[in-house]
């Protein structure tokens, strides 16, 4: 090999020497370059995670929150709606008479005026639902005079009651059948007027035992059994003593009394 030669060899191994160092250091800058994005995206990861949890977090507070509220305010709905449910109508009554009270100072001249001559208008209040109570159990247990025991309350009770045999326990099927279809019929008719079987019996057993019924076959309850029978008089003693969250459901009873009278044609009171 020439002088030539050897020199042109240099030449490119020093070429190739000088083109693998910039490939070195080319690659050395990508390593770390690669080693920088990956830290970055360490930390980008590690700090979307930290905010995605906070913001997981805070959603689930506020939606446990908004769960509880919304619990909350559904409990308060029930409670505000169980004035009509029989399990708080005891106490709904007993407000609906602290009301009543109050009223009263002004009502006593009121009952003078419009039921002269009456010594106890207010336990018409007591008899109007007494009269609808023993009028639904004489329409359904019209075979039967002495309903000691029977109230509307436990009709379904007394039911199966009359018609199963008290000794041998056989039950007859056809006058279960025919008291059964009298309550249904009946029970219709009067969900008609507004009364239901859920609520008034215990209505009307608290307003009896709270203003009392009138007594039987006294002098007055003769000299004023027209009056008595008036369903316009009656509905202004439910309007002028009773307290006025009584009112609605005094007079579906009052309705309820004058469309079964007018069924059976009898008068509106019966002793």
């Amino acid at each position: 090999m020439d002088l030539e030669q050897s020199i042109a060899v240099l030449s490119k191994t020093e070429k190739l020497g000088q083109e693998n160092d910039k490939l070195k250091s080319t690659m050395m800058s990508v390593i770390k370059e690669n080693r920088d994005l990956k830290t970055k995206m360490s930390n980008f990861s590690r700090d979307a995670l930290e905010e995605l949890t906070a913001k997981g977090t805070t959603s689930l507070m506020q939606n446990t929150f908004k769960e509880k509220q919304f619990r909350d305010d559904l409990q308060q709905t029930r409670r505000q709606h169980r004035t009509s449910s029989p399990v708080d109508f005891r106490s709904f009554l007993e407000s609906s008479l602290d009301t009543g009270r109050v009223e009263e100072t002004g009502r006593e001249s009121n009952q003078a005026e419009f039921a002269p001559g009456v010594k106890s208008p207010k336990r018409l209040l007591g008899e109007i639902p007494f009269q609808v109570d023993r009028r639904i159990l004489s329409y359904i247990f019209q075979g039967h005079k002495r309903l000691y025991g029977f109230t509307v309350a436990n009709i379904p009770n007394k039911i199966i009651e009359v018609s199963t045999h008290p000794v041998t326990g056989e039950i007859d099927e056809g006058y279960r059948l025919h008291l059964t279809q009298r309550y249904e019929d009946l029970k219709d008719k009067l969900d008609q007027l507004g009364y239901k079987m859920a609520l008034h019996p215990r209505f009307s057993e608290f307003v009896i035992n709270t203003y009392g019924i009138l007594k039987d076959t006294s002098d007055e309850l003769k000299s004023k059994a027209t009056i008595y029978n008036d369903s316009e008089f009656l509905r202004k003693v439910i309007l002028t003593i009773a307290p006025r969250k009584l009112h609605e459901d005094m007079l579906i009873l009052l309705s309820c009394l004058c469309n079964m009278a007018g069924k059976d044609g009898m008068p509106l009171f019966l002793w």
